[in-house]
C-alpha cells in the first residue's frame, strides 16, 4: 500500500468515527487494494442526535444497538450528563430496561424517553450521553438537547374499533378490529394490553395474520390493524362484560372499552329407559320405551322435533312428537314406540334416535333385541306335531308290507 493510499485509508476511517449519532468499540477495518471495507464491532447509533423539547414534556429519541460479527454482548446502558432536574428513562419494548443482549449480525431498538422541568430556561443547548457498558469497553452515544418554548409535535395515538360490541356463547372467540393511528412525527413501538374479567383469555395479531404479537412499531401518520380476540372459558356464566384495549409508545397511551355478551348455550342428551341404551322388543309388536331429554346447558332448548332411523320394515313413533321448550337443568319423558317388521329374525337391531332444533343436533344408538312371538313358535310346533303323525301314520300302514 503507498503512503497516498495509507493516509486516504486513515483519513476515511477518522471521518466515520467522527460522525454525530454514531458510537462503536471496534475498529473498521481499512480496505485493501480491491478490497471493500468489513465492519465487525458493537454500534449504537441514533437517527436524530439532534432535537428539541418543550420544558416540562416529555421527548423520546429511538435508539439501535447493533452487533455486527461479535459473539452475544450483553451490555449496561446508563445516560449521563443530564442536568439536575430532568427524568431519563431507557425503555426496550415498552418496558425501562438496564440492559440488553444483543446476538451476532443483529439489533436491539432502545428508546430513550427525557422530560425537561417546566423551569428549565427556554433556548438553553444541553448535551448529554448514552453509555452501553461491555465490561470491557464503554460506548457513548452524545446527544444534543434544545429546550424551546415551540410546542413540539408529540407522539399521539387514536383507536377506532369497527364493531365494539359483539355477541356470542361462551364457546365463541370474540374478535374486535382495532385500528391503530400513530399521529407522531416519528415511528414509534406500540405496545397492547388487554383487561379482561376473570374466565377470560386473550391475544393479538397483526392484521388477518395468524402470529401472536405483543406490540408492533407504526410509522408516523400510519395506521395498523389489530385483531384482538377475547376468549371466555366454558365456564364463564351468561352475562355482558367490559373488555379494556390499551396501546402505549412514545410516552403516550390510549385505550378503548369493548364490550362482550356471553349468551348461553342449550344442551341436549337423550337418555334411555333406566338410563339403558338398549331393550327388547317382539317380532310384528310394537313396545314402547320411556327416553328422557335432559337440558344441561345454560339456554333453553327450542322446537325440538324427535325423529329416528329403523331397520327396513320397522315403525318408529314418538309421543310427543314435538317439544316447544325445555328450559335448563329440565327433564322431559318420551315415549318411544317400537314395532319390529313382521318378518324379522331373532336378534340385535340398532335404532338411532335424534332430537334437533335450533343450535341442538343430539343423537344416540339404541339397541333393540328381536324375540319371534310365542304364537309362531306355537305354529311351529304343531306343523312338527303334525309332521311326526303323518310319518308314523306312514310307517304303520306301508311298513307291514
Amino acid at each position: 500500500m503507498t503512503s497516498k493510499l495509507r493516509f486516504l485509508s486513515v483519513l476515511a476511517l477518522s471521518t466515520f468515527l467522527a460522525l454525530p449519532g454514531v458510537a462503536q468499540d471496534a475498529p473498521v477495518l481499512a480496505p485493501t487494494a480491491g478490497q471493500s471495507a468489513e465492519l465487525r464491532g458493537l454500534w449504537l447509533t441514533t437517527a436524530f442526535p439532534e432535537m428539541a423539547v418543550k420544558a416540562g414534556e416529555s421527548a423520546s429519541i429511538s435508539l439501535n444497538l447493533r452487533n455486527e460479527k461479535l459473539p452475544p454482548q450483553r451490555v449496561t446502558l446508563s445516560v449521563d450528563g443530564a442536568p439536575e432536574g430532568w427524568t431519563t428513562q431507557l425503555k426496550g419494548s415498552g418496558r425501562e430496561v438496564g440492559a440488553a443482549i444483543v446476538s451476532p449480525n443483529s439489533s436491539q431498538s432502545l428508546t430513550l424517553e427525557l422530560t425537561p422541568p417546566a423551569d428549565a430556561p427556554p433556548n438553553g443547548n444541553y448535551a448529554l450521553e448514552v453509555v452501553a457498558d461491555t465490561g470491557k469497553e464503554k460506548i457513548t452515544l452524545p446527544l444534543s438537547v434544545t429546550v424551546t418554548e415551540t410546542e413540539i409535535a408529540e407522539a399521539g395515538i387514536s383507536l377506532e374499533t369497527e364493531l365494539p360490541a359483539l355477541r356470542g356463547t361462551n364457546r365463541s372467540t370474540f374478535s374486535f378490529k382495532v385500528q391503530v393511528k400513530n399521529e407522531g412525527p416519528e415511528e414509534q413501538l406500540f405496545n397492547f394490553a388487554a383487561q379482561v374479567p376473570g374466565g377470560f383469555q386473550y391475544r393479538f395479531k397483526r392484521g388477518y395474520g395468524s402470529e401472536e404479537i405483543t406490540g408492533l412499531p407504526i410509522a408516523a401518520g400510519a395506521t395498523e390493524t389489530i385483531t384482538f380476540e377475547v376468549i371466555p372459558s366454558r365456564g364463564v356464566p351468561v352475562g355482558q362484560y367490559k373488555i379494556g384495549f390499551e396501546a402505549s409508545g412514545g410516552g403516550q397511551s390510549a385505550n378503548t372499552e369493548l364490550d362482550v355478551e356471553v349468551t348461553g348455550v342449550p344442551t341436549v342428551a337423550i337418555v334411555g329407559p333406566q338410563e339403558r341404551l338398549s331393550g327388547e322388543a317382539v317380532a310384528g309388536k310394537e313396545t314402547d320405551f320411556a327416553f328422557t331429554l335432559v337440558n344441561a346447558g345454560s339456554a333453553p332448548a327450542s322446537e325440538l322435533e324427535l325423529s329416528a332411523t329403523a331397520p327396513s320394515g320397522w315403525a318408529v313413533s314418538f309421543d310427543p312428537e314435538e317439544i316447544d321448550t325445555l328450559d335448563p337443568n329440565a327433564t322431559r319423558e318420551v315415549t318411544v314406540k317400537i314395532k319390529p317388521s313382521e318378518q324379522a329374525v331373532a336378534g340385535d337391531y340398532m335404532v338411532t334416535i335424534r332430537a334437533n332444533g335450533g343450535t341442538v343436533s343430539e343423537s344416540v344408538q339404541f339397541r333393540v333385541t328381536v324375540n319371534t312371538s310365542s304364537l309362531w313358535g306355537a305354529v311351529g310346533l304343531g306343523v312338527i306335531a303334525v309332521a311326526v303323525l303323518v310319518l308314523v301314520a306312514a310307517v304303520m300302514r306301508y311298513g307291514r308290507r
